[in-house]
């Protein structure tokens, strides 16, 4: 299966992370979301006195509380309602002059009104925060994450209110002797909500993966599974290839994970012909759309073989910096300006360094 919108074979040096999170959702973006994106309140925190007190332990009050006083005895040392605020997706760095060099913590609040609806289910989708994220919603703690290039959700069906919610989040960037990048090398390390925030609608019941691809050493027989997010008996799930005239519908006996296979002829994707189909997976009412190329990679001794055709690979090494501004990229259309240059030079490889882009 080969999902890459250039044609252009990509490899990733992938930096572990640790994930408080759950498992993220297969192809978020075909489902019904709604984006968080845009302006965000932020305070800056170099002391961390939002998050720790005096003894530095984690403080019940702290600045995700989102407290106003009600007089003007109430000790509130912060106001997020009287703030600057940031672009989401973004890095800090290049917003704000003053926090070009900043490593620490800095708070972002994202107000957000929500209508709960009967079978349905609500996820907080990050598609990356660098580097240790503390989520709270309405002034609770959802969870963590670590780890800046790596998206990840939590399920908050039954923590978002009916009407107004606020959502919080703690972002450290801060640089250990132990982590990586390292404190005096490697690569530029931007702070903040890099990616897309969105929430993701889903049914009570839905496709959580799946796998579609050429079963492995065959050409003319396509194989894969879909999962759903729990076991289920007698749900139908329709694969639709419009272009192969496939259609194969699969039911479920009391399983999560429904494999299939299907005979298909179809044009293979390469670096030179970057064939991709339209991929429907249907489930009732929910409609997930992919794009898909169909492929086989293997080694033979010291040769890659691509469709069983030795290929040299010809590439070069980059970084996830925006082409023509600074800062980190976020967006689609700057990932194709990267790929686009390296094709000019004539690669058919890149090395992501030295982390998922």
């Amino acid at each position: 299966m080969n999902k890459h919108f250039l044609p252009v074979i990509i490899f990733s040096l992938i930096v572990t992370t640790i994930q408080a999170a759950e498992p993220v959702l297969q192809n978020v973006y075909s489902r019904n979301v709604t984006t968080l994106n845009g302006s965000w309140q932020y305070i800056v925190d170099p002391f961390d006195n939002g998050y720790y007190d005096y003894r530095l332990k984690e403080t019940p009050n702290g600045f995700f509380k989102n407290w106003r006083p009600q007089s003007k005895s109430d000790l509130v040392e912060y106001d997020f309602n009287n703030v600057a605020q940031l672009l989401v997706p973004g890095d800090w760095n290049t917003q704000d002059d003053k926090l070009f060099y900043y490593e620490g913590s800095i708070w972002y609040k994202k107000d957000f009104t929500y209508v709960k609806k009967a079978d349905t289910k609500l996820y907080l989708y990050f598609g990356a925060v660098n580097y240790l994220a503390n989520v709270y919603l309405n002034g609770s703690p959802i969870g963590t994450h670590e780890g800046g290039f790596t998206p990840f959700q939590f399920d908050i069906t039954d923590k978002v209110k009916e009407g107004n919610n606020f959502l919080v989040l703690r972002v450290n960037n801060e640089r250990k002797p132990e982590g990586v990048p390292t404190v005096n090398s490697d690569w530029w390390n931007y702070g903040g909500i890099t990616r897309d925030v969105m929430l993701v609608e889903t049914p009570d019941v839905f496709i959580d993966d799946y796998v579609i691809q050429l079963s492995k050493g065959k050409y003319n027989e396509i194989e894969g599974y879909i999962r759903l997010n729990k076991p289920q008996t007698g749900v139908e799930v329709t694969i639709n290839i419009p272009e192969l005239k496939i259609r194969k519908t699969i039911t479920t006996q009391n399983e999560e994970k429904i494999s299939f296979n299907v005979k298909a002829k179809p044009q293979l994707w390469s670096p030179e012909s970057p064939k991709l189909y339209e991929v429907e997976i249907v489930k009732g009412d929910e409609v997930l759309k992919d794009r898909i190329g169909f492929r086989q990679i293997e080694t033979q001794g010291k040769n890659i073989l691509i469709n069983g055709k030795k290929t040299f690979l010809r590439g070069i090494s980059i970084h996830e910096e925006a082409p023509y501004r600074q800062g980190r990229v976020y967006s689609r259309e700057e990932a194709k300006i990267l790929l686009g240059w390296a094709k000019e030079l004539g690669c058919n490889f890149v090395r992501l360094a030295h982390y998922p882009h």
